[in-house]
Parts: C-alpha cells; structure tokens; sequence
C-alpha cells in the first residue's frame, strides 16, 4: 500500500491520546517520531535528535509529560513539554504554581506544536488544554505564523485565558545560490566590512578550518574557546552552562553522522580565535553556536567566522535557507527577511494565577510598560562595560 493510500485509511480511524512521562518511553518511539516530524515538516527544535541531545546535556527541567496523538498505529500530532515550577525571584526561596511548558533547554530555540493536519492539531491542543494545571501554560517562544493563530484559537476554546507579547524577532536568509550574488544584494557598508575582514585575517595570517565529520576533536576546541569569550563571564556560554559540553557533544555526534552538520574554526597562529556552528534540519540551516576570543577582538572575528560560515554552507552547491535564531543590528545585515516570534501565558479564568496576571496589566497600565515582564538576558555591552553598557 503506498503512503497516500495508507494515510487515506489512517483519516478514517478514531484519535487517541498518549503521555509520555519518562524520555525511555520516548526514546522508543523515535522511528515514529522521525517519521511524524517529517511529514509535519518540523524545524530543528522539535526534531528527534535536538531534543535527545537536550536530554543528555540538560535533562527535563520538571517533570516531563510529551503530549502525542495516535490515528491508526501512527503518531500524528505531538508537543514535547513538561511541568515547571518556577522562582518568584532569585533572591527569594518562593515559587509560583506549576505550569505547563515548552520542552526548551534554555540555551537556543523556540516552541512549535506537531501536527500533520487541522484535525490533529485541534485534538492536540484539546488534550494540552487538559494536561494544563491550574496555572495554566506557558510558552516562552511561540513562533507567529498562520498555524500558531489556529492554536491560539483552539486554546481559547479550550478554556485558557491568554496573554501575549512579541518578544523578539528571527533573522533569516533564504534562497542563497552564490556567494558574490548573495553580496550584491547586500549594503554596500556589508560589502565593505568583508572586504576589511578578508584583509584583516590575511594580515594576521589566520586559518580557516571547516570540519563535518563525527571528530569530537573540533567540539573540545569550540568548548575550550568558549571559556575565553565575554558569554563565559555572563554564564550564557555552552562551556559555562552546566551539562552544556555533553549537550554539544552529543548533538554534534547526531547530526554529523547524518552529514547535517558544519563546524568552523578561525585559527590565528597557534590559536584558535573564534568558531561557528551550523546545522541542517529539513531543508533549513541553522546558526546555533558562536564564540570568540576576546584578546583579538580588533580583528572581529566573529564577524569574520559568520562570513566564512555562510561562503561554505552557499558552497555546497544547493539553493540554501538560513535561520539565525534571533535578531539584532548586527544580524540585519545578513538577513533577507525575519519572522516574530512571542511569548504566550494560558491561564483558567477565576485562578489564582488568572488575578495575578490581570494585577499586572493594572500595574502596567499606570507604569506604562506594555506586554508582559521582559526577560532581559545580558549582552556584551553589558559584560565589558561592568555593566553600564547600552540597553
């Protein structure tokens, strides 16, 4: 039986809603997995590899409930989340109630929901409406685009309240071919600042090394970079991130098996000055880890290492699609185009947590500050200016 004809049959079996409690239980269902993730044409967050690899380096941060839907043996619809309790403040031994949430690792990424149809999405988002506790859900990045509107309908109909705010955007670079093509699309200010890299680098006679294989060899180098960059003094960095080394390793030991991997290091003499990590999920590349030595930062070579970055993955030879996972002035002069992406809080009308959100619009409304509380991460303005850096 061909797949279209076996997916005909499948429409006409009932849905059924599993949990999963325990990564065993999910770690046996990867081949179904794979399976659904590519017919849902999911991004690399929500892929089968991303999320083991988060396991290993970084565990579940509460306990975990993956929400699939099932229509005749095969999963169809899933969410991985978990149930959360977080810290009112770090300076403070109170928590808030437990909440329902995207299964991130906190360090790259945002939330999708799996669904190969509207039926399967809708009955998804019914049992995620049922797994919510009273507090409700809470989605730290929810991608903006015509499917995530549908889901914050259904939720609605579900019973959840909800509060929204655009909290940052995503650059994106797409349909790359060639490089000097790719050039003269772009400010002549961009052309500029790679003619000066290029010369810079010449200068200093730095290298460029471009590794794909399973050598874990080239990962050991980025994490030992990683302890010289401004993001280790921040504790934002994968090398100062607790779990961060096994969650690299084991990421890069997937993906490269697959040959959906390309790690870069910028050498100068006998010293490697700064990396780039970039891989492919679906037909989309992403830019995930950049670092870079701060003793040679008049050569800016995390620039540089980002131009080097996007020659290579341009070169081999296909129409390319990239995604930089967020968005900054530094990241406007790469991108073709961006997406939104927003926070979401889904609470039961009448709750606990129901009031305390509408006290907080109170309060915004005779502050002035709109949406929900930021979540500022510090930038190396911050760092090298001992915190006096812009905002």
């Amino acid at each position: 039986m061909s797949d279209g004809a076996a997916l005909r049959c499948a429409a006409l079996e009932p849905l059924q809603t599993r949990i999963l409690n325990r990564w065993e239980d999910l770690a046996v269902l990867e081949p179904e997995w794979r399976r659904m993730h590519e017919r849902c044409r999911g991004r690399l967050f929500s892929s089968f590899d991303w999320l083991a690899a988060q396991y290993a380096g970084f565990g579940s941060p509460g306990e975990l409930r993956v929400i699939t839907i099932w229509q005749a043996s095969q999963m169809v619809a899933a969410a991985p989340m978990c149930l959360i309790r977080k810290r009112f403040s770090k300076l403070l031994p109170f928590f808030r109630p437990r909440v329902l949430t995207g299964w991130l690792c906190h360090y790259a990424g945002f939330f999708e929901f799996l669904a190969t149809s509207r039926e399967t999405l809708r009955a998804l988002l019914e049992a995620v409406c049922k797994s919510a506790p009273r507090a409700g859900i809470e989605l730290a990045l929810f991608r903006v685009c015509t499917r995530d509107v549908f889901a914050t309908r259904c939720l609605r109909i579900g019973g959840l309240e909800l509060w929204q705010d655009r909290a940052q955007g995503s650059s994106i670079a797409e349909n790359l071919t060639d490089w000097d093509s790719y050039c003269e699309t772009r400010s002549r200010s961009f052309r500029k600042k790679v003619r000066i890299s290029d010369r810079l680098l010449q200068e200093a006679k730095a290298e460029l090394e471009v590794f794909q294989s399973q050598d874990t060899a080239p990962v050991q180098r980025m994490l030992v970079l990683s302890q010289r960059s401004w993001k280790q003094t921040s504790g934002t960095g994968l090398a100062a991130l607790q779990g961060g080394s096994t969650f690299l390793h084991e990421l890069w030991r997937r993906l490269a098996a697959r040959g959906r991997g390309s790690l870069i290091l910028l050498r100068a003499g006998e010293k490697d000055i700064a990396s780039f990590c970039a891989v492919r999920c679906q037909d989309t590349w992403y830019g995930l880890f950049s670092e870079f030595d701060e003793e040679f930062s008049e050569l800016s070579p995390g620039r540089s290492v980002m131009y080097r970055s996007l020659r290579d993955v341009i070169s081999q030879g296909r129409p390319v699609r990239f995604e930089f996972g967020r968005r900054t002035h530094y990241l406007r002069e790469f991108e073709t185009g961006s997406y939104q992406v927003r926070r979401l809080r889904g609470v039961r009308r009448g709750s606990p947590a129901y009031w305390l959100l509408k006290l907080e619009d109170a309060l915004r409304e005779l502050t002035g500050v709109r949406g929900l509380l930021p979540n500022r991460k510090p930038r190396r303005a911050d760092i090298l200016a001992g915190g006096k850096g812009r905002t």
